[in-house]
């Protein structure tokens, strides 16, 4: 993607999160925004520590509370997605940007022998799963607006 996409993306998000927060009644703050800059600046899934730390190294000046309440609002007003990916304790979870993105799934691959340590994620979208929602809206007689799905496993050897 191009500059001028990017620099026109991060406009549109700013004014979905701007109209979220005049409708909620929430405080329009500079960190709000300094936050989502930073995570659609991400190509990869984050977890409040990562983006805790680079908000530090950036010189940024914002509390891993503000992060954390920060997040909610953007998970409320459709910004990202969180995740559960069978981290080790269940306050790990991670995130991603979802404004822009389509439909995809993940497959989590786990370190053989290890207690369920990630060793990589990997996005995907296989159209089969489009037919299979269709056959699902279908039979039960409702639409379906996103889905999550999740395969878990090792590397053969």
């Amino acid at each position: 993607m191009d500059t001028v996409q990017k620099e026109k993306n991060i406009a549109l998000i700013k004014d979905v999160l701007r109209n979220y927060l005049l409708e909620k009644g929430f405080r329009n703050t500079p960190e709000r925004y300094t936050i989502l800059e930073e995570i659609y600046s991400m190509d990869h899934h984050f977890n409040v520590d990562d983006l805790y730390l680079l908000m530090m190294q950036k010189k940024y000046h914002v509390s891993k509370a503000t992060i954390y309440n920060t997040i909610e609002i953007f998970l409320d007003a459709g910004l990202i997605r969180k995740h559960q990916f069978g981290e080790k304790t269940l306050t790990s979870s991670s995130y991603e940007k979802s404004y822009f993105d389509k439909q995809h799934d993940h497959l989590v691959i786990y370190k053989k022998g290890s207690d369920k340590e990630i060793e990589e994620i990997i996005e995907f979208c296989d159209p089969r799963i489009q037919g299979i929602k269709e056959a699902i809206e279908e039979a039960f007689g409702v639409n379906i607006d996103s889905h999550s799905l999740y395969f878990y496993g090792t590397k053969n050897d």
